[in-house]
């Protein structure tokens, strides 16, 4: 199980290796990747079946990564995928009515999804969840993906003190 939270916070973005825990595709909210510790989780994602979905982790240092998927799918079964070619995507992320940033995501054709580890990224998606405010990605290429997220919930809570520990513990 430590194998699966280390490769899920890698330098490579959010490759999970392993078995991944499936979930009905009817879930909502946030939750908690395989093998994560509900009190300090580290990967949280979402599974809707009617929108496009979001993961996000927090390294050691408490920085955030991200991964969308650019079509309602489940996270964990589109992970299982050999997905061994990726790609930059030049793209524009912006949250309700706010500024677009442009941004370079790794895109990953086989399973269709956008994934960065700058922290910039992981905190635009984050905070779309806190605000209620529909996310959007516009990629060059691609397509574009507009989503809102699930509000925080206590797994996201708990995912968001996680991280902070992990920022404060770092800064000392």
């Amino acid at each position: 199980m430590k194998n699966s939270l280390k490769a899920a916070i890698a330098v490579s973005g959010l490759f999970i290796a392993g078995t991944a825990m499936a979930m009905p595709a009817s879930a909502a909210g946030w939750m908690l990747w395989e093998g994560q510790d509900e009190v300090s989780p580290r990967v949280i994602y979402t599974d809707m079946a009617d929108k496009a979905g979001a993961m996000l982790a927090c390294n050691p240092e408490g920085q955030l990564l991200a991964m969308l998927t650019m079509e309602p799918v489940s996270i964990p079964d589109v992970m299982k995928l050999n997905a061994p070619y990726h790609r930059g995507s030049d793209s524009k992320v912006s949250v309700g009515d706010g500024e677009a940033t442009e941004v370079t995501f790794r895109y990953t054709p086989a399973r269709k999804t956008l994934e960065s580890t700058s922290h910039m990224i992981g905190a635009t998606v984050y905070n779309s969840a806190v605000t209620g405010e529909t996310l959007k990605v516009e990629t060059r290429h691609e397509g574009t993906v507009e989503t809102t997220l699930p509000a925080p919930d206590a797994t996201f809570k708990a995912f968001a003190k996680t991280c902070r520990d992990l920022r404060e513990a770092a800064s000392k």
